[in-house]
């Protein structure tokens, strides 16, 4: 009962939506199209974007000695933790 009563109120949802979709297609003319609304020019992001510099390649350098601190401070707490031996 319950699902025969959802069939025909999908049913007739559906022919209400094609009913109200033809008649506002029916007030359009064809070919018409409308712009987007807050559609703007796209020049000045252009402009924004070929103004962006890439590094070259290589011309980053790590810092080493911050690096080397970096593994020995995760060095140090890999052995303080000692995974290995179930602790933690």
């Amino acid at each position: 009962m319950k699902t025969s009563v959802f069939f025909i109120l999908l049913l007739a949802g559906l022919a209400v939506c094609g009913l109200l979709v033809r008649r506002h297609s029916a007030r359009v003319p064809a070919g018409v199209t409308s712009a987007p609304r807050g559609a703007e020019p796209v020049a000045p992001v252009d402009v924004w974007q070929q103004g962006i510099q890439l590094a070259p390649v290589g011309s980053y350098h790590a810092d080493t000695e911050a690096a080397r601190r970096l593994m020995e401070t995760l060095r140090r707490e890999e052995e303080r933790q000692r995974p290995q031996e179930g602790r933690n």
